[in-house]
């Protein structure tokens, strides 16, 4: 068992003596990875960012486009003030900018898209994006157009209805002139034109007598008014005498209240004293004191009763006042009402003398009736004949309205969107949560292991042969066979390590979607795809003579590989021929075991289509590696 180890120790230990092989084995893919991963995370949410873009011409349309344009980090605008498309091409074609657009300023006339298709990569998806955009733009346009028709079919749908009940109306109204005609001619042979007059003439006769009638009463009321006055007068001069002797006796009066307050304010001040000093009420000064108290209270009552005739004369003289100022008053209101009778009066008059005008109209007016009713007859039968024809109209009109309306309803019906695009196409990507570099993974690890294993295989293989190692090393107990599956078993150690790496970094550093549950056909699609390629650069490694021509034969097979592998030309776009070569190769089975695991989540059922040919690859290098060194240790 220690032997059959002996190669893998060898190798191991050549690689721990050269520090700078060491550390290359881990730096190389974490370089790889985060460079890698810089260039593409976030591209498939941005796609392509910075495209120089000439502008030129211009038209309202191309205003809206060109504000499109530049709300996408996709352009880099470069306007050039020119109506010559052949400068946005010219600018193209030396390389000026990636892509030119003249948009002319006839509306009719077609935009002019110039591609520089140098660029293969990009220049697809420019295309793709304007012609998105342009049918986007052409949908809206089309859409609000005919929105807006439809909203004025709609319009046109809802007035036919009050047309045709407008065009029945009409019709109703002719029969029911017609009938109102016959019923005027009937009114107009039942009018008696004579009696008219006479009722004219006995109208004028009542206004006549009516005027004079007013005439009297405007006479009268002035002389009533002026009565009112000279009695107003008289009233007037009573309540000024009153007023004034009323208010001289206020005077009187406030006199008499004032010397009653001082009597019976000295009355209070001597019953005090009184009250305070006569304790023997006989004394002199105690009688002369009460005395003295008896009379002033004698005095306010013969005062109080000799002036209660003026207290009430001075009643009676303010309620004269009162009672003089409201007949004033009323003798005023008076005066107003007969002069607004006065004034009704004129009206009348005026009013009286245009009814006799009216009258004198109606006089008129009574001879034109009689000449109407003279014509009526005529007017009756062309009336007759009108409402015939109306009604004959009138049914052809309202049939062709309710055909109209059945032609407008159907179409208004369908929606406009469903005219200005019959055809809906609703975009769902499957992996939301997946980035570009997500779906790169897959290619990433394979072409950068492709590379490993291919330069280790055939360069150690090449060593031990111009080294002469390998002829001393089967010098020992270990047989070709041995040492050719221990050489292969580092290699593939090595090779699952870095393929280790790249799957930890991807996920630290950009956060690469790892199903964990996953994770052991991950590193069983590692091994064995590092082994097929081990196995093929083994025999690579045969036919060369030195490590010049190993890493040259290593290149010749591996970037045809790459070309052909999908990852940077789909399929879909290759011939048949090539279709299948490049299903064949192995990279392209490791890609798509990667995809399965990493993208897809398969299990090992579907993993086996693509593990078991890759097994096939290895086991045939490795076959044909050993019969090549079989045959050169022989030699």
């Amino acid at each position: 068992m220690a032997l059959s180890c002996t190669v893998i120790k060898k190798d191991l230990k050549v690689y721990v003596r050269h520090r700078k092989t060491l550390l290359l084995i881990f730096i190389a893919p974490i370089l790889i990875m985060i460079l890698i991963g810089s260039v593409f995370s976030g591209a498939a949410d941005e796609g392509l960012k910075d495209v120089k873009l000439g502008v030129g011409g211009g038209s309202d349309i191309g205003k809206n486009i060109i504000e499109n344009l530049n709300k996408s980090s996709m352009f880099i605008i470069v306007k050039e003030d020119t109506s010559d498309p052949a400068v946005i091409r010219e600018g193209v074609r030396k390389g000026k900018y990636s892509a030119g657009i003249f948009i002319p300023e006839n509306e009719t006339q077609a935009m002019q898209l110039y591609l520089d298709n140098s660029k293969v990569q990009i220049a697809p998806v420019i295309s793709t994006f304007f012609l998105t955009a342009t049918e986007k733009m052409s949908y809206e346009l089309t859409l609000a157009f005919i929105s807006r028709l439809w909203e004025n079919l709609g319009q046109m749908e809802s007035q036919l209805k009050p047309l045709k009940e407008g065009v029945l109306l009409i019709n109703g109204s002719v029969a029911g002139l017609n009938s109102n005609t016959q019923d005027v001619l009937v009114s107009l042979n039942d009018i008696n034109v004579t009696n008219l007059n006479e009722s004219v003439g006995v109208m004028k006769n009542t206004l006549d007598r009516m005027g004079i009638e007013l005439q009297r009463s405007q006479e009268e009321i002035n002389a009533t008014r002026k009565d009112l006055v000279e009695q107003d007068k008289n009233v007037s001069s009573i309540y000024n005498d009153t007023a004034g002797l009323r208010d001289d006796l206020k005077f009187v009066i406030d006199n008499i209240n004032s010397t009653d307050a001082s009597l019976l304010a000295m009355q209070t001040s001597l019953q005090v004293t009184y009250t305070l000093t006569c304790a023997d009420p006989v004394t002199p000064q105690c009688v002369s004191l009460k005395t003295t108290i008896q009379q002033i209270q004698d005095t306010r009552a013969l005062m109080l009763d000799r002036t209660g005739r003026i207290r009430s004369l001075y009643n009676s003289l303010d309620n004269v006042a009162q009672k003089s100022a409201e007949l004033h008053e009323k003798l005023r209101k008076t005066d107003e009402r007969l002069q607004k009778m006065q004034d009704s009066i004129s009206n009348y008059t005026v009013e009286i003398s245009n009814i006799y005008g009216n009258i004198t109209n109606i006089e008129a007016s009574i001879t034109a009736l009689e000449n109407v009713k003279n014509q009526s007859a005529g007017v009756s039968a062309r009336m007759e004949k009108l409402a015939a024809e109306m009604s004959n109209s009138t049914g052809s009109l309202v049939n062709d309205i309710d055909r109209t309306k059945g032609v407008l309803g159907e179409v208004i019906l369908k929606s406009p969107s469903a005219i200005a695009a019959p055809i809906k196409l609703e975009r769902e990507v499957v992996f939301k949560e997946r980035s570009y570099l997500d779906f790169l993974m897959p290619g990433i690890i394979s072409i950068v292991l492709m590379f490993i294993s291919f330069l280790l295989a055939s360069i150690t293989i090449v060593q031990e042969r111009s080294k002469k190692t390998l002829i001393r090393t089967l010098l020992t107990p270990i047989s070709l066979p041995g040492f050719i599956l221990e050489k292969t078993a580092a290699l593939i150690l090595i090779a699952l390590l870095q393929g280790i790496i790249l799957v930890v970094v991807a996920y630290l550093f950009y956060g690469i979607v790892i199903p964990v549950n996953q994770l052991g056909l991950l590193f069983l699609v590692i091994l064995v795809y590092s082994a097929a390629f081990i196995g093929i650069g083994m025999a690579l490694a045969t036919f060369a003579e030195s490590e010049n021509t190993a890493m040259l034969l290593s290149l010749v097979l591996s970037i045809p590989m790459l070309f052909l592998s999908g990852v940077f030309f789909p399929f879909e776009t290759m011939p048949p021929l090539m279709v299948g070569l490049g299903n064949a190769l192995p990279i392209t089975m490791g890609i798509k075991a990667l995809n399965s695991v990493l993208i897809y989540q398969e299990g090992a059922g579907v993993l086996a289509g693509y593990l078991l040919p890759l097994l096939l690859y290895g086991m045939a290098g490795l076959g044909l590696a050993y019969t090549l060194l079989r045959k050169e240790v022989m030699d």
